[in-house]
């Protein structure tokens, strides 16, 4: 037994003093090494990416890699968090590499670059991103007239907001908002302490430039520091910085952040407890779930590739990739109609009976890692069932009913509300998150992987039954008190015989 056990010895020191000379020897590869050095020395976990069908190398505790001989001459590309991306070409010896490290310093004085407009904007390069931003709902975060309807005490054009209005009910929690809505506004803006007054590039809200300037979070609790002050930012005194996920980027100004493809980055904004309110949960909701048991990130369905973009910046020095490994920004592929079909599962039964007839309604949240629906609090289903006789609409003879500050057009017909309603303690109507007085918020919505039942049963004169599942962003009283246009998503419309 003493004989193996030498051997095994002789084996893995030869290989790990002599690693080149034992490779060529022993396995009949040549290789030589590579090391990423820093200031202080070896930096291990460095990313370097070796021509364009090698895969990606990672250094060890050295900061060095093994390559085999035969890829001299190839380009490479080493990324480390903290530095700028290097690019090189490999010699046929042994060689150090010194990536140029960030200065590690936020300048907050930095001007932001334009996605659009001006010189060096961010659609001379990247237009097809910037188009896919542009029709996102992150390119209207501190302009859309729905937001700044609940925001505001007035109009643009001077009338006073009708219904819910943060400003006129709640002005002290006014500057909340920005954080995630206008997260580029800085210290002394205007726009931090009233949103209706952002200039510039932060009427943008949520801009590329400002994405691509974040290198990580802070060290701070998830759903308590909201936006801007749980991302750590990077902004350049002279020269540029863009960070992304893209390890061998090839301009001199690229830095790579793995925060890019963890759902950690999300959470600046899609987790938050603002006055004592639990009003965005999506990321606490994600924890939680399936998808984050498997290491699905957020970024596996909201910046899922669409298969059409091989390069960021074509014609302008981007490289061709595949176009399954980039990653698209539209964040709502296909529209919020289609990803809600591809998350929810439905199944209707209609049973005509002797003495009556009985509906039954299954839903099950699919594909997806966090409830339905998700976001802002107010978002609801409404699950709503009609049986019609040839008389016209019957009222249900047991289940649940519609109660009527959902919706006084259903009130006492058969369905079901999916949502986290506010309710005021008469519980005759909701209230905005900044006027809650507290207590138990009843969460009805659909969990992912899981299943809800339910059923109604109506005289046995039905004829047909039609079962419809409908979102809504807000409550049907504020749409109708602020004149918004009809915001009814219909999921599902169905209509079913009763033979």
């Amino acid at each position: 037994m003493r004989i193996p056990v030498l051997s095994l010895l002789i084996f893995t020191l030869l290989f790990i003093l002599f690693p080149m000379h034992f490779a060529r020897m022993v396995l009949g590869v040549a290789c030589f090494r590579i090391f990423v050095l820093g200031p202080q020395g070896p930096i291990e976990g460095a990313f370097v990416t070796i021509g364009k069908k090698t895969g990606v190398f990672v250094t060890d505790g050295m900061g060095g890699i093994r390559v085999p001989s035969h890829l001299i001459g190839s380009e490479y590309s080493v990324a480390a968090e903290g530095y700028f991306i290097t690019h090189g070409l490999l010699s046929n010896k042994t060689q150090n590499v010194f990536p140029r490290k960030l200065s590690g310093v936020d300048f907050s004085d930095y001007a932001w670059v334009h996605p659009l407009e001006g010189s060096q904007n961010c659609s001379e390069c990247h237009q097809s991103i910037a188009l896919e931003w542009k029709q996102s709902g992150h390119s209207r975060s501190s302009t859309s007239h729905r937001f700044l309807d609940m925001y505001s005490e007035r109009k643009n054009n001077g009338n006073l907001i009708q219904g819910w209005s943060l400003s006129r009910d709640f002005p002290e929690g006014k500057a909340v908002c920005a954080a995630c809505h206008a997260p580029g506004v800085g210290a002394g803006n205007d726009g931090i302490e009233d949103i209706t007054k952002v200039t510039g590039v932060d009427k943008f809200g949520i801009h590329c430039d400002f994405c691509h300037k974040v290198n990580g979070v802070k060290n701070l609790e998830v759903g308590l520091s909201h936006g801007r002050d749980f991302l750590s930012l990077s902004r350049p005194d002279k020269g540029q910085v863009f960070f992304g996920p893209i390890k061998d980027a090839m301009r001199d100004d690229n830095s790579f952040s793995k925060i890019f493809k963890q759902s950690n980055y999300c959470a600046s904004c899609h987790e938050g407890t603002m006055f004592g309110v639990h009003v965005y949960s999506t990321f606490s909701e994600w924890q939680k779930s399936p998808a984050a048991a498997k290491g699905m990130e957020c970024q596996a369905c909201h910046m899922k590739p669409d298969g059409l973009m091989g390069n960021v910046a074509p014609g302008k020095g981007g490289i061709d990739r595949n176009p399954m490994e980039m990653a698209s920004h539209q964040m709502m592929p296909g529209g919020l109609q289609k990803m809600l079909q591809n998350s929810i599962q439905h199944e209707t039964k209609v049973i005509k009976g002797t003495n009556d007839c009985t509906v039954g309604v299954q839903l099950k949240a699919v594909n997806v890692g966090h409830k339905i629906p998700t976001g802002y609090i107010d978002r609801h289903l409404i699950l709503h069932v009609k049986a019609m006789s040839n008389e016209g609409e019957l009222k249900p003879l047991d289940g649940d009913r519609i109660p009527s500050w959902v919706d006084q057009s259903m009130h006492g017909d058969a369905g079901v509300l999916l949502g986290r309603p506010l309710l005021h303690p008469d519980k005759q109507f909701t209230q905005p998150f900044w006027q809650w007085g507290g207590g138990v918020v009843v969460d009805s919505r659909l969990e992912p992987e899981n299943e809800k039942k339910w059923s109604w049963r109506f005289s046995k004169k039905v004829e047909k039954v039609k079962v419809s599942l409908i979102y809504r962003p807000f409550w049907k009283e504020q749409q109708l008190t602020k004149k918004w246009n009809d915001l009814d998503v219909v999921v599902f419309e169905k209509i079913i015989r009763a033979d």
